[in-house]
Order: C-alpha cells, then sequence, then structure tokens
C-alpha cells in the first residue's frame, strides 16, 4: 500500500487560525468605538476585517482533514459520529455551563431552565458558540460528503456546493442563518475538494503565492471600505454583494495560508513547533478566550483604563497569554494522563 502524502500543513493553519479567531474578538470592540476615520480606526478595522477568515478556514480543515483521513479507510457512520460528538459536543456543554453561570453572576441571564436549554441548543450562550452548532451539523452530513467526492467528479461537485451556497445567501433569509451549514457548505465541500486534488493544489498555492497575497490584500481593503460605509456612514450596501466578498475572501485566505503553511514548514522549525502546539490546543483556546477577555476587559475599566486602544493592547497581552498558557498546559496534562492510562491498561493486560 502506498503511504499518502502528509498534510501536516493544516496544523500550521489551524495555529493561525486560532490566534486569528482571538483577534477579531479583541479588535472588535475598538472597531465599533474608535473616531471614525482616525488611524487607529482604520489600523483596527483592517486588522478586523483580515482576520476574519476563521470560520471558513476551520471549516475547511474539518472537510479537509476527515475526508483525506476517511477516504481509504472503512467509514462506520455511528463509531465516527461517537468519537466526533465526544470531543465536540462535551467541552461545548461544560463551556455552555461556565458561561452561563458568568453571565447570570453580571446579571445578563435570570435562572431559568427554559432559557439554559434554548441557549445551549440554538448556541446562543455566548456570542462564539454558533460555530459548535455549524461543525456538528457538518459531522451529521459528512458520510454524504465522503461518498459524493468518492464517487463522482470533484470538480462538479465543488461547482455545485459553490452555486447552492449562493443561492442561498441570496434568496433564503431566516433566523440564526450564521450556524446553518448551507451559509458554509462551498467551504467544507472545498476541504473534500482540496483533500482530493492535494498534490496538484498544493503545487499550486506555492507557485501563485505572491498573486493570492495581492488579492488577499485588495479584498481586506475593498470588504473594510464597504464595511465602513455600512456601518460606520450607515450607506446602504448590496447585501448579496458583500456575501460574495466574503467567500472570494474566504477561498483566497484559505489558499494563502496553504501557501503560508507550506513555506513555514519547509523552513521555520522553531515557528512551526509553535504552531503545531497551538493547532493541539485550539478548541479549548476558541471556547475560552471571549470569558477570559470579558474578565480583563472588565477589570481594566474598573482599575481606570479608559483609553480604547490602551485597553485592545492590554487586553491582546492578557487574553494570549491566560488562554494559551491555560489550553496549552491542560492539552498536556490530559496528553500525560492519557499515556499513563494507556501504559497501565496495556501492564495489566500483559
Amino acid at each position: 500500500m502506498i503511504e499518502k502524502e502528509r498534510i501536516d500543513e493544516t496544523n500550521i493553519i489551524r495555529g493561525i487560525a486560532c490566534l486569528s479567531v482571538v483577534l477579531v474578538h479583541i479588535t472588535a470592540g475598538p472597531v465599533t468605538t474608535l473616531k471614525v476615520g482616525s488611524i487607529h480606526s482604520i489600523i483596527f478595522t483592517l486588522l478586523n476585517r483580515g482576520s476574519r477568515f476563521t470560520t471558513p478556514t476551520f471549516i475547511f480543515l474539518s472537510g479537509l482533514t476527515l475526508f483525506y483521513s476517511y477516504e481509504e479507510r472503512n467509514f462506520k457512520y455511528g463509531k465516527f459520529l461517537r468519537r466526533r460528538f465526544n470531543a465536540t459536543l462535551i467541552p461545548y456543554g461544560i463551556w455552555s455551563i461556565i458561561y452561563f453561570l458568568y453571565f447570570y453572576s453580571q446579571g445578563v441571564y435570570t435562572l431559568s431552565l427554559r432559557t439554559f436549554v434554548e441557549n445551549i441548543l440554538l448556541a446562543n450562550m455566548s456570542y462564539h458558540l454558533y460555530f459548535i452548532l455549524t461543525i456538528t451539523q457538518f459531522y451529521i452530513l459528512f458520510g454524504i460528503f465522503l461518498y459524493g467526492y468518492k464517487r463522482f467528479n470533484s470538480h462538479i461537485l465543488l461547482s455545485l456546493s459553490l452555486l447552492f451556497n449562493l443561492l442561498f445567501l441570496k434568496y433564503v433569509s431566516m433566523p440564526y442563518s450564521d450556524r446553518f451549514f448551507m451559509t458554509y457548505i462551498f467551504f467544507f465541500s472545498l476541504g473534500c475538494y482540496v483533500a482530493k486534488n492535494l498534490s496538484i493544489i498544493k503545487k499550486l498555492v506555492v507557485k501563485l503565492r505572491y498573486l493570492l497575497l495581492i488579492c488577499y490584500i485588495s479584498v481586506v481593503i475593498y470588504d473594510s471600505y464597504l464595511f465602513y460605509q455600512y456601518y460606520i456612514l450607515n450607506k446602504a450596501v448590496d447585501v448579496f454583494g458583500v456575501l460574495v466578498i466574503w467567500i472570494l475572501f474566504g477561498t483566497i485566505s484559505i489558499f494563502l495560508l496553504m501557501s503560508i503553511g507550506i513555506g513555514i514548514l519547509e523552513g521555520y522549525t522553531k515557528i512551526t513547533n509553535v504552531l503545531k502546539t497551538i493547532s493541539k490546543s485550539s478548541y479549548y483556546v476558541y471556547l475560552s478566550h471571549p470569558l477570559i477577555l470579558n474578565i480583563s476587559d472588565k477589570w481594566l475599566l474598573e482599575s481606570g483604563i479608559y483609553s480604547i486602544t490602551g485597553r485592545a493592547i492590554l487586553n491582546a497581552i492578557i487574553v494570549y497569554s491566560v488562554t494559551l498558557g491555560l489550553s496549552i498546559g491542560y492539552t498536556k496534562l490530559k496528553i500525560n494522563i492519557k499515556g499513563r492510562t494507556d501504559m497501565l491498561n496495556k501492564k495489566a493486560s500483559i
């Protein structure tokens, strides 16, 4: 059996996306509160808009790694779903309880069982948890993607997923569309497509890396301009056009991140090791960082730090330090405990 090509660059991409999602939430406040047109406002807007590739990227990575793992393996739906749900939904449930208790202590939530259950089912306990509900839908649907991409033309399937995604965004308006799988179906499909055509695409993204960088910068500037027009100046914009730009931005960002990941793997061992470590803990960083950000910002305000820019910088230092430190420490502890348990079980069986 021919050994499959490794895709270690996924760890680099996931590590960068993990750091970026924290940056998105740290810069969100300054974007809407700084003086319009100031240099600080422009910088924070560019940082915020330029980092918003995170949801498409995480969904893409799920499609890529799942299809690549199961393309030539025996796929058992029940076993697959149990493993995914245990790894995803148990931490989600625990952190939903943590957020409920925290926001209850802050007077945001009342002690209501109905509110608690609704917020868990709709992933509404905190603003970032929508992603867990979205990715869970793709886990449920993965068997269909696996069957399709193994048996049919990958180019046609990718084109159809893009068409369905665009039609949904243009013609369907529904509550909680931000956590419905059809909003992101192209990116999961793109992950399966790249896994199916990995060698060709890796060569292509490396060859086009400078063009991808130019396209990324151009789209970020244009998207920031549209954001400024709509949210700051309250001018009308073509909503569907903005969504098309978002899909284009997500796609360009994903391919640019692939080229960066390949480049880092080839020549930057220390950066590779750091990003791999962050990648292993990325889910816990994702779950915990809004809580640390909320606590940090509240503490800085109570300490008399009212400068929006200064507070954002201090929040970045605190949130990155605390969330990365705790998440990486917890992951290593968990791995060590599992290793010792496996060793003891092996000795017991012998």
